[in-house]
């Protein structure tokens, strides 16, 4: 990939990437409910509905930096978007299993891009890493909001839920058709020998930092993607509307988006980032304690101030922990690495936590046990956090 050869094209392709990373998820959870009864399945299926996309972004991350060293980055964003576009599309047909396929194809594709991201944006905006990956990551937020919040009227428009997830196939294909530029004139990748990824990747596997970045990018994305998946039915079992429950996921996800990105901009101005993680952190962990309390008392009076706390924390924790990713690597290699060890491991807790939280709020009746759970957690997020964003990179090979 050459620099000098991505131009507006690329940026706009970064822009609609960006914009189809999240809906494919976001736009799930409001209809799970309605996706059960169209399609009669029991608890458990929906369950593994919810959690395999999240399960896939961990899986396929690992599969990143073996596909960047064969086909190089670019041809590597090219081919995941089109699975994503072909997965999308696999979800409208087949019942069950067609939909569990498809999201799997696209959690998978999903999770390669969002690997690939943060070495794009290293090699092309070396001086501009900390603002261009909070520009993004805005995007990624705004798009998880729209789905969240269209979900439900686009399914009462449309005639049904399969509509209402095939109307975000339209921008993936734009991705594919802006990306495309990036391929047609690109010198041939060279495969990187063996030997010298592998020093990569020791050098990744040694360092504590790496683990650290692990820890607070795994929790953090637990905490969203369980609410991401689970907000809509916890509010609807105390008694909230479906529709108004997906306002209040696309609220949580939109509330924060203009300071997520005022902060983004500022964290390259700073070595350390630990009182930012940390502190941001505390906002989530304020928020899921008054959430849980509001599952528990079935009282919905302070739900608005919970989902204010929980979309400050998140929108900000997020973009940090890829700051993380991008800045304490040594190498774009090391980059590459890193982001494919964090969102691995990362995404594999979430994916984890997601289907706890399903499973025990089905063995006890209840969603507060579940988000108790997730919050003890974000206790945990803010300390490793702290350490995470103490100044200091990866040694080198």
């Amino acid at each position: 990939m050459t620099k000098s050869k991505f131009g507006i094209t690329g940026f706009l392709a970064i822009v609609f990437i960006a914009i189809v990373l999240r809906p494919p998820v976001a736009s799930m959870g409001p209809l799970l409910q309605e996706i059960q009864l169209s399609l009669a399945v029991n608890a458990e299926l929906i369950g593994l509905l919810a959690a395999s996309p999240v399960l896939c972004f961990g899986l396929g991350a690992f599969a990143s930096p073996w596909l960047v060293s064969k086909v190089g980055v670019n041809r590597a964003m090219l081919l995941v978007l089109v699975i994503l576009a072909l997965g999308s599309a696999l979800r409208m047909i087949l019942g069950y299993p067609g939909l569990l396929l498809g999201t799997i194809a696209a959690g998978l594709s999903i999770a390669i891009a969002n690997v690939l991201l943060p070495t794009i944006v290293r090699i092309q905006f070396p001086n501009r890493v900390a603002l261009v990956t909070g520009a993004y990551t805005t995007l990624l937020a705004i798009s998880a909001s729209l789905a969240a919040a269209a979900a439900v009227p686009s399914s009462l428009w449309l005639g049904g839920w399969n509509p209402a997830l095939a109307i975000w196939i339209v921008p993936t294909v734009l991705a594919v058709l802006l990306w495309l530029p990036q391929i047609k004139g690109q010198e041939a990748h060279v495969a990187q020998p063996a030997h010298a990824a592998a020093e990569e990747k020791a050098a990744v596997l040694r360092s504590p930092i790496s683990w650290a970045i692990v820890g607070f990018f795994g929790i953090q994305s637990l905490g969203f993607y369980a609410l991401l998946g689970w907000m809509p039915s916890a509010l609807i079992s105390i008694g909230v509307s479906p529709q108004a429950a997906g306002n209040y996921l696309g609220f949580a996800s939109a509330i924060g988006i203009p300071s997520g990105l005022i902060i983004s901009s500022m964290l390259g101005r700073f070595k350390s980032l630990a009182w930012w993680a940390a502190g941001t952190s505390a906002l989530t962990l304020l928020g899921s304690i008054i959430f849980t309390l509001v599952l528990r008392s079935t009282d919905t009076s302070l739900l608005l101030f919970a989902c204010i706390l929980i979309g400050l924390g998140m929108s900000a924790t997020f973009p940090i922990s890829l700051s993380l990713i991008s800045t304490r690597a040594s190498t774009q290699a090391q980059t590459t690495q890193l982001s494919a060890m964090a969102q691995g491991w990362g995404y594999l807790l979430a994916a984890a936590g997601t289907f706890m939280v399903g499973a025990v709020a089905n063995l006890v009746a209840n969603y507060a046990l579940s988000f108790a759970l997730i919050t003890a957690l974000t206790l945990i997020q803010a300390g490793i956090g702290f350490y995470a964003g103490r100044p200091g990179v990866i040694p080198a090979k």
